[in-house]
């Protein structure tokens, strides 16, 4: 007989034997013995937990007549038929490979005849998050009311691709992750059938590998199981240099080394174990798990060995190192490394990469700031100081404002610099404090203008200038109420009154505004804009609209003379 491989050859025959989910094979069990068999189940879970052998062994057990408390006896001539491969009443299907219509159709033609050997025709659907949608869609009535010989058992790694109302048709099963020590405990009763010892720390590292996986711990398991000896001992080092990991005593020097901020000692620790063989990914891996657990220790104290399931001298070690340090520098460390690994996956300078990440938490506190930094780089002011140059000294020409901008027109801050303010190396002054204490008063006052409104005698220019700040003040609180104010235009009367006047084309909007509330509101704000009482009235304008020509109506609709009329002639 060809050779089995450990999970395939020890996969468990009846639910008793299921490691790690207690309570769904209860539940199973007494389906089976109450008579309480469902039509669809859904079981979900991580690789290798246990999806598909309990699918199997519900098969079985569901049509065997000799079952006991619900497991199957293995021993009738229906268990030993359904043993043997191609049995026609447990039909197993791969979803990532017949994941079409076709093959659902082909599942609703076979469902109807009745099965050869047992009471029921089992379908098991493995990966069934792989079918299409139409696929399920076309499984929905079959899977709701399928023939009273036939039941469904779905397994999948991803329930959350299955659309709801796949799942809400069955019964869901959530396999359980299978902790560290009944892997552990697994291993110990195979190695002792196959007549092979290892060592409780080769265990341990076996099922820490296994990520709570039976069958990936099995698997590994395999491999390390003929590096046994003549008399069948398998070493913890040969398991190591086979694996491409380090040694914990290695990685407990590397962290001390880390921490004391030994950069030269980390490096060479770091070539020590890279000569031997060991893995830049796999390194990474172990240094994090092994913070993790100085962590966890540090937090939960003596209930920390419970938790990771650790040796007494692990726990010993892990509380060495946690006396020495602080739980935000560890909690740094951790968080560090972790993004370091991420850059690993996709570089082919993979020990590169480690060297600088163990330096940088060796030299953290010689490190320059650089989230600091880039936030003093990305903070402008608008106020710009004479820093660059310590050794220069200045000489400032200050023109007044009222010299290069006219009444109307304001200047900005960015005009001023270029403008206004004149820096001229002069080794013989020095007036840095006093020219820069002027450049500032000179900006300040600037900046105070512009928040002003312009103060001037009724252009154009300020007219727009008005009302637009009006209407944005009351756009804010009343979008509609501003909407109506922008049909009208607006007239500036002596500096200190403001007419808005509407055409007869919008008399509607003229009658909404011209409320004593509204006005009184608009007098509030633009006095507040300008520092000085100002006046609003709203009228209605006489003129009949219909009589304009085309160019004053296209002016008195945007409230624009700026607009340029194309003629086309």
């Amino acid at each position: 007989m060809a050779y089995l491989a450990l999970y395939r050859k020890y996969r468990p025959k009846t639910f008793d034997e299921v490691v790690g989910q207690d309570s769904i094979t209860r539940i199973l069990k007494n389906q089976i013995q109450y008579n309480r068999v469902g039509h669809a189940y859904l079981f979900s879970g991580i690789r290798g937990t246990g999806k598909t052998s309990l699918a199997k062994i519900f098969a079985k057990a569901i049509n065997c007549p000799n079952s006991i408390d619900g497991n199957p006896c293995n021993q009738c001539e229906v268990c030993l038929k359904i043993d043997r491969p191609g049995v026609m009443d447990i039909i197993e299907i791969d979803g990532a490979s017949n994941r079409g219509v076709d093959e659902i159709r082909e599942i609703r033609e076979k469902i109807k005849y009745p099965p050869t050997v047992g009471q029921y025709k089992v379908y098991i659907i493995d990966e069934v998050h792989m079918l299409t949608k139409e696929a399920f869609n076309a499984l929905l009535k079959t899977l709701e009311e399928p023939p009273a010989h036939a039941v469904f058992i779905l397994a999948t790694t991803e329930p959350n691709k299955c659309p709801t109302t796949i799942l809400s048709r069955c019964q869901r099963y959530e396999i359980r992750p299978i902790p560290k020590a009944l892997i552990i405990g697994q291993m110990k009763k195979i190695c002792n059938d196959l007549g092979v010892t290892m060592s409780e720390q080769s265990f341990d590292f076996i099922a820490t590998r296994g990520e709570n996986s039976m069958r990936d711990a099995l698997s590994l398991l395999d491999q390390i199981i003929d590096l046994k000896d003549s008399e069948g001992c398998v070493s913890f080092d040969e398991l190591l240099a086979f694996t491409g990991m380090a040694d914990k005593t290695n990685i407990h020097d590397l962290v001390l080394k880390i921490i004391k901020g030994d950069s030269s000692g980390v490096l060479v620790s770091l070539r020590d174990l890279v000569s031997h063989g060991k893995e830049s990914l796999l390194l990474m891996d172990q240094l994090i798990e092994y913070l993790r657990g100085i962590l966890i220790t540090k937090t939960a104290k003596e209930t920390a060995k419970d938790i990771l399931i650790c040796t007494t001298e692990d726990f010993e070690a892990y509380r060495e190192i946690a006396e020495k340090i602080t739980f935000a520098k560890l909690y740094q460390m951790i968080t560090q490394l972790i993004d370091e690994k991420n850059k690993l996956k996709y570089s082919s300078l993979q020990s590169i990469i480690v060297e600088m990440a163990l330096l940088k938490l060796c030299l953290e506190d010689e490190a320059p700031d650089t989230e600091k930094q880039k936030k003093m780089q990305s903070t402008k002011k608008e106020i710009k100081t004479i820093e660059e140059e310590p050794k220069a000294n200045y000489k400032i020409d200050r023109l007044t404002i009222d010299e290069k901008h006219s009444d109307t027109q304001k200047p900005s801050v960015e005009e001023i610099s270029p403008e206004i303010i004149k820096i001229e190396n002069d080794e013989e002054k020095k007036e840095i404090p006093q020219q820069t204490q002027v450049i500032a008063e000179s900006q300040k006052k600037v900046q105070n203008e512009e928040k002003k409104l312009p103060q001037n005698n009724g252009s154009k220019h300020d007219e727009m200038r008005f009302f637009k700040k009006l209407c944005d003040e009351i756009g804010k609180t009343n979008s509609a109420q501003a909407m109506f104010l922008k049909r009208g235009e607006a007239i500036l009367q002596n500096d200190d009154h403001l007419d808005i006047i509407y055409t007869t084309e919008n008399k509607n909007y003229f009658q909404f505004v011209n409320k004593p509330e509204f006005i009184k509101s608009f007098e509030t704000i633009l006095s507040e804009a300008t520092e000085r009482k100002i006046t609003v009235a709203v009228r209605l304008e006489e003129d009949n609209f219909s009589k304009m020509d085309l160019t004053e109506k296209t002016r008195r609709i945007v409230n624009n003379d700026d607009v340029k009329i194309i003629k086309n002639e």
